[in-house]
């Protein structure tokens, strides 16, 4: 046995991108038996979505991926129009909810740790940049950028749309480190009804959910 018993050496996300990059492809194949490649591309990106979704659940251990709308003071005296937000991060021990019925909830953001927007596709990848900017400064501003996120299930071609990241021509969209830069990553080239898998962009977001999802301020203590 080895007297170095550090993992520094080792990438310690490889077999989680393969398994996760392989589930996709399988669980995908298996839908074609029923709903046939190619004949309703939107439905199966919808199901590839929900599967990502299920992934990015388990990643997030106690906390819950949930739908609904933050509230807060602040927002209220803004007389801020409420947003509605399909991936509230809410960690139950951080607070109390405000309302709950089903999966849709109000929340207060100082009880959420992030906000993780999950898209099947998009048009334009400056204007979803945009949209999460503006969740981020309306609601998230108590937590660093890289603390609301988008991930976008596939696009024609994943790795050229990842590089049209605004204002940073030198770094993709997934790039999780960039100060009041909230990161996107594009998981999938579909090309002619295959999931290809954009490798990098899947481990910045695994990086990204595990390196952000905390808040140490406790609020009501």
């Amino acid at each position: 046995m080895s007297d170095n018993r550090e993992y520094d050496d080792e990438d310690v996300l490889k077999h989680a991108r393969e398994a996760f990059a392989e589930t996709v492809r399988l669980k995908v194949q298996q839908l074609y038996r029923y709903i046939p490649k190619g004949t309703n591309t939107a439905l199966t990106g919808h199901y590839v979505e929900e599967l990502v979704r299920g992934f990015v659940q388990k990643w997030l251990g106690h906390k819950r991926l949930v739908s609904g709308a933050f509230y807060s003071s602040e927002a209220e005296k803004a007389g801020t129009a409420p947003l509605q937000i399909d991936g509230i991060v809410y960690d139950p021990h951080k607070g109390p909810l405000i309302l709950e019925e089903g999966g849709f909830v109000v929340v207060h953001p100082a009880f959420c740790t992030n906000v993780i927007e999950i898209k099947t596709s998009i048009e334009n990848v400056n204007e979803f940049e945009e949209r999460l900017l503006k969740v981020y400064g309306t609601y998230m501003h108590h937590l660093t950028t890289p603390h609301v996120m988008g991930i976008v299930i596939y696009d024609a071609e994943a790795v050229g749309a990842s590089r049209k990241a605004p204002r940073s021509e030198e770094k993709p969209a997934y790039t999780y480190f960039l100060a009041g830069w909230c990161p996107i990553f594009i998981l999938f080239t579909l090309k002619d009804g295959e999931y290809i898998p954009h490798d990098e962009a899947i481990d910045a977001m695994i990086r990204c959910i595990y390196s952000n999802q905390y808040s140490s301020r406790n609020y009501i203590a």
